[in-house]
């Protein structure tokens, strides 16, 4: 009895290095790797304003570096607050629902002529900077919603540093946006969408 016990144990542990040992296979089973951030937006139906916003700035070279490279590099570690369609909506005074149903591509070409007089691509990755976050670790353990709150403040790229707080609509980031969906995991970091485009005065 103490040898065929002995077997099922080994037959057990066999089983088990071959299952830990084995690569996925091509029909999806096992493992797989979060797409990007980038990859994540681009999936996401209602995120085309914010992609189309980091692509005029890409495009204008407003900054010295591709934001959409950082949101794309499966090696950075990033934090993005993302406005959704109807924040960006709020911002420009459309009506609800004006971008629904555009591609990436529609809103991009659409973006310059929509923004106030004297704001361009300069104004706008300087709003976008406020909402890219880039720590040491960008992870569900360390920027997950409830991980920003317990910190009580996130350092944004600009330098700014807001308030992470609860309010009375949910966990709020600056007091002036609310968190409305959070901690979509990507393989470099964490997205948390937002209601609100935080602008922090700048196109008072």
């Amino acid at each position: 009895m103490q040898t065929i016990k002995n077997r099922s144990l080994l037959s057990l542990f066999l089983a088990l290095v071959f299952f830990i040992t084995t690569p996925a296979v091509a029909s999806g089973y096992g493992y797989k790797k979060p797409d990007t951030i980038l990859d994540k937006l681009v999936q996401t139906d209602g995120a085309q304003a914010v992609v189309a916003a980091v692509l005029v700035v890409d495009e204008a070279g407003a900054l010295h570096f591709s934001l959409a490279e950082i949101l794309g590099d499966k090696n950075a570690e990033v934090v993005l607050f993302a406005p959704g369609n109807a924040a960006f909506e709020q911002l420009l005074g459309l009506d609800p629902g004006t971008l629904n149903g555009l591609t990436i591509e529609q809103v991009k070409e659409a973006l310059p002529g929509l923004l106030p007089p004297g704001v361009g691509a300069g104004e706008v990755a300087s709003i976008l900077l406020k909402h890219v976050a880039l720590p040491k670790r960008a992870t569900l353990w360390t920027a997950s919603d409830l991980a920003l709150l317990k910190k009580g403040t996130v350092e944004v790229a600009d330098e700014s540093i807001f308030p992470v707080s609860v309010t009375a609509s949910g966990i709020g980031v600056n007091y002036e946006t609310t968190i409305i969906r959070a901690n979509i995991n990507a393989r470099n970091g964490v997205i948390h969408f937002i209601d609100t485009v935080i602008t922090d005065g700048l196109l008072e």
